[in-house]
């Protein structure tokens, strides 16, 4: 496994940076691309690309749905506007 070419990628999807991925992994496939033209690409390098498809999209699918948990709570939490909180009141009192 080349973890020269792979790691970069893994890297930035770990981080969520996803448009950064985005242009490594279409670095990733050119390169993948001129090596099958060549026929110079071989099983090895098939088996990699497949385990680092999988590994992202399991990484990004995790990080989608924590995402969508943090919306559910923002979306719950504006169902109690100001409407639903307790009205500060004013009172004097003389002692």
């Amino acid at each position: 496994m080349d973890h020269q070419r792979s790691d970069p990628i893994r890297q930035a999807v770990a981080c969520g940076e996803f448009h950064r991925a985005a242009l490594l992994w279409n670095e990733y496939v050119t390169e993948i691309r001129e090596e099958i033209g060549q026929g110079t690409c071989t099983e090895a390098r098939m088996a990699e690309t497949a385990e680092l498809v999988e590994w992202s999209r399991r990484v990004v699918l995790c990080d989608r749905a924590h995402a969508q948990g943090q919306l559910a709570t923002i979306w719950v939490a504006s169902q109690y506007g100001p409407d639903d909180l307790p009205r500060p009141s004013c009172f004097r009192a003389s002692l």
